[in-house]
């Protein structure tokens, strides 16, 4: 979807994502993300440090959130959100990092048709557009369009029916095939990205033990141990951000991502690029450029702190850059922080004996993890 449909779909789901996600967040110490991080806690401890298959076990709690926060209680199902997430996590593993460079029209008709498992991951891909499709017609036979929304699926139809009302030509842009298309994709990265990045960030404590003590010390003094931490705290855990900030970095999760059409014909770098033209965007060759940052294949977190005005690097990119940016990349990154600080705050975390970190443990969601209980007295 391009131009004036995207423009005008983009622009109502980042206002509603940002009242019932992010917003949310800095308003109330209630709520999905708060509730579900009580919940993880719980469960940790009731483990009593055996290892956690990480990512899958950060799913549950992440699939809550996301129900809780598109639908609210009863615009869908568990059930319903969880068979979601199994045919999306199928999915992602059809597309393996070698693959993600398969990208742009020539991929698409020549070879992803041939890959192994690709008549899978179009099923797959099927599948969630029908459970999605079912929430939808559900709530067609429910709606009000004179009753207080429900959740995203009944902003959207009011959205639309005060477009109708008015004559907006941009109505006709409310389709059920953006809303469907939409929602999958809200789906598919507010639960499984969001329990994949979470432990993400924690491969660099597990890689760097000594990591973990200078996070655990930071949050004892400026949390303490006697209260969750919220995300009014965020800002003053400077090297948390910092750590947070060189995760990104360093971690070679999606090299390649976020596909763009260049709208014009344009040279770069002596390079002709004409107008249509898919283009990748080279995560990797920015994180490592040595004329960005110094000594980039070092894990260095304090290189983001400021230290006598001397100007920080850039930002590491995971969220994609400019217009089509992830469109929940604050919720994540502030659902990701208190999930990670309180762990922290509570546990020590360690690899079993003999297992190591690879890219195939995110993209299998097979990475385990060992969350001993602190002793806080």
């Amino acid at each position: 979807m391009n131009g004036e449909p995207w423009q005008a779909a983009r622009k109502f789901f980042l206002v509603v994502l940002k009242e019932r996600g992010a917003n949310s967040l800095k308003t109330s110490l209630a709520g999905p993300v708060y509730d579900s991080i009580k919940s993880t806690v719980t469960d940790l401890e009731a483990r009593k440090g055996e290892p956690v298959n990480f990512i899958d076990f950060l799913l549950h709690e992440c699939c809550t959130v996301v129900r809780l926060t598109l639908f609210g209680e009863i615009g869908a199902t568990q059930a319903q959100i969880r068979k979601f997430n199994e045919l999306y996590s199928e999915e992602v593993k059809c597309m393996t990092p070698k693959n993600v460079l398969l990208c742009g029209t020539f991929a698409k008709y020549f070879i992803f048709p041939f890959m192994p498992h690709f008549l899978k991951s179009l099923e797959c891909h099927r599948q969630m557009q029908k459970i999605v499709q079912d929430i939808v017609n559900e709530h067609k036979t429910s709606y009000d369009a004179d009753s207080p929304p429900r959740d995203i699926i009944d902003e959207y139809f009011k959205e639309r029916d005060k477009r109708i009302s008015r004559g907006d030509p941009s109505a006709e842009y409310f389709t059920d095939k953006v809303l469907v298309g939409s929602i999958v994709q809200f789906m598919g990265d507010g639960a499984l990205f969001a329990a994949s990045f979470t432990t993400l960030l924690m491969s660099g404590m597990l890689l760097y033990p000594e990591e973990q003590d200078k996070l655990y010390n930071e949050i004892v003094e400026v949390i303490g141990l006697d209260r969750q931490p919220t995300i009014e705290d965020k800002s003053k855990l400077k090297y948390f951000n910092a750590y947070i900030q060189e995760s990104i970095r360093t971690a070679d999760f999606f090299s390649f991502l976020d596909t763009q059409e260049c709208r014009k014909e344009t040279t770069l770098g002596g390079y002709r690029i004409p107008k249509g033209a898919i283009l990748l965007q080279n995560f990797y060759s920015c994180h490592f450029d040595p004329e960005v940052y110094d000594e980039p294949g070092k894990f260095n977190p304090s290189r983001y702190i400021s230290v006598n005005g001397k100007r920080k690097p850039e930002q590491p990119i995971m969220f994609g850059v400019g217009k089509r940016s992830c469109i929940g990349e604050s919720f994540i990154m502030m659902q990701a922080f208190l999930l990670l600080a309180t762990i922290i705050q509570n546990f020590q975390l360690s690899l079993p004996e003999g297992e190591k970190i690879t890219i195939e443990s995110f993209v299998n969601s097979n990475l385990r993890v060992c969350a001993t209980p602190r002793n806080k007295h």
